[in-house]
């Protein structure tokens, strides 16, 4: 009996790591690793072609019906590396949905993209005018229009997404996000906004923020905030803000507030994008009692709960099921790991994965006819997707087939 899918594509990973690092006082043949890929968008908003950094999930190919949340994030040339594999690494352990991760790198003038309007009276800290400091700043509704108007909808038509998106950004980009969530809050389902630059234009924000807030209506928004512990005044002013917002009744707003100690305002981007992605998908990952139960309906319940909360329909995952299936084939309980692997095809009917695996089921319940069937399913599908794994599957067809050839004739 094989192991699911994603402890296999571990092994295999872990064999290659083992050959590779084996080779290495010879000559070998090196390999790139790939993360991601670069595209662009032609904005006629912004009159320019704006760069894009993406990675898709691990599954997008084998999973070709599926579709995903997707995470957009600012300063893109200094956090998608770190943030896609977070991403990666978080949903691989089940605390958050698999994502398409949409970086947008700065181009030609970063503090024009992120920042509001400002007064002309406004003074930077060398009490110089700030339009004289920064006299291209303030386009920040201008871009917004870029996302709304161009990005998301270029996104979507490129890519399965489903309809829930994040915004994630840090300092200036963190401002962008506030001020994204007070004036246009529909752009996106939610916001994590990493030290926000929210000195902004005399602190502005601390006072329009709490009202736009109240505001809000269904569905409801998430936003999570930080700030390094060290990160006077701006700390003082978030204070001020998360202060304001607890005396008010924020019905469609579901926040949280974090002040990290030992970070600093460079290294906090990571910390916050851990932080931020756990608790926009805090109760993703069902209790143990729900995954292993013996029906389904538990585990149906917990995610027609997450969908209500997070406003998108979400299935459970083909992951979460395959694992709970084969857990049941451990404890030799048929009827169960057979209705877990029937539901998962129902669910991901062109995934080659479920049903290779609904074919060890019916295989380990001696009905060989109806497993050969869903293992060259699974075989067509692989070799339709471009699967890597369509060895494994051939080799577990061809071995059911073998089986069921040596049969007695009835």
């Amino acid at each position: 009996m094989r192991p699911p899918l994603p402890l296999r594509r571990a092994a295999l990973s872990l064999a290659l790591l083992a050959v590779l690092f084996q080779a290495m006082p010879a000559a070998a043949e090196e390999l790139a690793i790939t993360v991601g890929l670069r595209t662009s968008v032609q904005s006629q908003v912004l009159g320019e072609e704006r760069p894009l950094l993406v990675s898709l999930p691990g599954s997008y190919a084998s999973s070709p019906t599926t579709r995903y949340p997707v995470l957009y994030v600012l300063d893109g040339e200094s956090h998608f590396l770190h943030v896609s594999s977070m991403v990666e690494f978080l949903s691989r352990r089940g605390r958050l949905p698999e994502m398409i991760v949409v970086a947008v790198p700065n181009t030609k003038d970063r503090d024009r993209d992120l920042t509001p309007p400002f007064s002309k009276t406004e003074r930077a800290d060398n009490g110089q005018l700030l339009i004289d400091v920064a006299p291209t700043a303030g386009g920040a509704d201008t871009f917004l229009r870029f996302f709304n108007e161009e990005l998301i909808p270029t996104v979507d038509a490129r890519y399965r997404t489903r309809p829930f998106r994040v915004l994630m950004g840090h300092s200036f980009g963190g401002l962008f996000a506030m001020h994204t969530l007070v004036n246009r809050p529909e752009s996106f389902n939610a916001y994590v906004a990493i030290s926000p630059s929210i000195h902004w234009n005399s602190a502005e924000l601390v006072r329009k923020a709490p009202e736009a807030f109240s505001r809000l209506t269904a569905p409801g928004r998430i936003l999570y905030l930080d700030e390094d512990a060290t990160e006077t005044p701006n700390i003082n002013r978030l204070r001020t803000l998360t202060q304001a917002m607890k005396k008010r009744k924020l019905p469609s707003l579901t926040w949280h507030y974090d002040e990290v100690a030992d970070e600093d305002h460079g290294t906090l981007p990571h910390i916050g994008a851990y932080a931020g992605l756990k608790f926009v998908f805090s109760g993703w990952k069902p209790a143990e009692k729900v995954r292993f139960s013996n029906d389904l309906a538990p585990l149906e319940a917990h995610y027609a709960a997450l969908s209500r909360r997070l406003g998108y329909p979400m299935p459970p995952p083909e992951d979460m099921l395959t694992n709970v299936g084969y857990w049941h084939l451990r404890e030799k309980q048929l009827p169960q790991a057979l209705a877990v692997f029937e539901r998962t095809v129902a669910l991901y009917p062109d995934s080659a994965n479920a049903h290779d695996s609904l074919g060890d089921a019916l295989e380990a319940a001696g009905r060989l006819q109806e497993a050969l069937t869903h293992c060259e399913r699974a075989v067509a599908l692989g070799r339709e997707h471009q699967d890597a794994h369509v060895p494994d599957y051939q080799k577990h067809a061809d071995a059911v087939r073998a089986r069921l050839a040596a049969q007695p004739a009835p």
